[in-house]
């Protein structure tokens, strides 16, 4: 994967400002994301077992939206 010019910037900034390496930092981001997708999908397969659902059912239905309809 190649990073754009404004990215490679940006990471190495924002690492300078946190006090770590590029390569933590992107080890540090990677985990982060990954695990918060973890508990997204956790979280989507409680309320679709609480619903006696799939979690394609529950995405399909349009259960999970923003809106305070």
């Amino acid at each position: 994967m190649q990073w754009t010019p404004e990215e490679q910037t940006a990471i190495r900034e924002h690492a300078a400002v946190l006090g770590v390496s590029m390569q933590d930092y992107i080890h540090q981001s990677a985990a982060s994301r990954a695990l918060g997708w973890q508990r997204q999908q956790e979280a989507f397969r409680a309320m679709a077992q609480q619903r006696g659902i799939s979690v394609e059912q529950l995405l399909r239905q349009g259960v999970l939206t923003d809106d305070p309809a």
